[in-house]
């Protein structure tokens, strides 16, 4: 009977335990590219704990803070969470961020970027305060940058497929096209700096032909004006029609100006500037230019917030 009860007791500890133990950060064996799946899927952002075995704020931040209930109620809520060695399956991980500290904390986005790095021990409310600030940025993350914050993709970022129509009435595929890209974002018909590259950019043609390289132009005007581009720099490239700014967006060159510009446009250029885009707001691209391989990974850029300075020519063919 003795042994009955001391049987059923460990038995009953060995319930609680377990049900404690699911109470904090949930943990997932996945690498990277599930995580980002999954993350799309919810809706979630990437926490990576990145630690190695023989540090200690490591092992007390799995054994003190992780568990926390209220610590693993709110990160399970907003993130997928992994846990990952950094001398061993993180690696790469190590190296692209350039960690030097343990533990290191990796908050990305659902695409995988980068939105807040942080290390060393917290306890479980520090830590609870770490995710706030990362939800926090994410969600002002949502709203368009100003042109002093717009950033731009990096040289090394592959950039997911996206399609969109020509002025020739034919749907462009970035995916389906096994060939190096140029990409140059311009402002409008309305923006003369605009219209000198653009008819610049023809001169170069041959060369991109004989490397079997394509140059396409992104635009966020309606079809109608860029009908107007067509006639104002006689291009014979593609001209994508970037509705609701998903291809901006998509290399983050997307930005809002300020009030006082903005007034100026709409006073001087009127319904060419207003009503030309897939909304009032105003909304311009930076006016950039992208190099991709044949893998969608960005292999050079030319990023200045500055619209009067554009990637040269020159440049352009050195890097195909």
């Amino acid at each position: 009977m003795f042994t009955k009860i001391i049987y059923t007791v460990l038995f009953l500890v060995g319930i609680s335990f377990n049900a404690q133990s699911k109470d904090g950060i949930n943990f997932q064996t996945k690498n990277l590219e599930e995580a980002k799946k999954l993350a799309q899927q919810e809706n979630k952002l990437i926490f990576i704990d990145l630690y190695t075995t023989w540090c200690g704020p490591c092992k007390l931040m799995k054994k003190n803070t992780f568990p926390d209930a209220e610590l693993g109620a709110f990160f399970n809520k907003n993130f997928i969470s992994l846990y990952i060695d950094a001398e061993k399956e993180g690696v790469d991980l190590a190296k692209k961020f350039k960690i030097v500290n343990y533990p290191s904390f990796l908050f990305l986005d659902k695409n995988g970027e980068l939105v807040q790095y942080d290390y060393g021990y917290y306890n479980a409310k520090q830590f609870l305060t770490v995710g706030y600030s990362v939800l926090e940025k994410r969600n002002l993350g949502n709203k368009t940058p100003t042109l002093a914050e717009v950033k731009g993709k990096l040289v090394g970022e592959t950039i997911p497929d996206f399609t969109a129509q020509n002025q020739f009435g034919n749907t462009f595929s970035l995916s389906q096209e096994k060939k190096k890209t140029v990409l140059v974002f311009i402002r409008g018909q309305w923006c003369p700096y605009c219209n000198k590259y653009v008819e610049s950019l023809q001169n170069i043609a041959p060369e991109l032909e004989s490397k079997n390289t394509q140059l396409v132009i992104i635009s966020p005007e309606k079809p109608e004006f860029i009908a107007k581009t067509i006639d104002k720099t006689k291009t014979s490239y593609s001209v994508l029609y970037d509705e609701n700014y998903k291809i901006a967006e998509l290399f983050d060159v997307l930005y809002i100006p300020e009030r006082k510009t903005l007034d100026l446009y709409e006073k001087h250029l009127g319904d060419d500037f207003k009503k030309s885009r897939s909304d009032e707001t105003g909304r311009l691209p930076v006016s950039a230019t992208y190099i991709l391989d044949e893998n969608q990974k960005i292999i050079w850029r030319h990023f200045n917030p500055d619209y009067k300075v554009r990637a040269s020519l020159e440049d352009i063919l050195k890097q195909l």
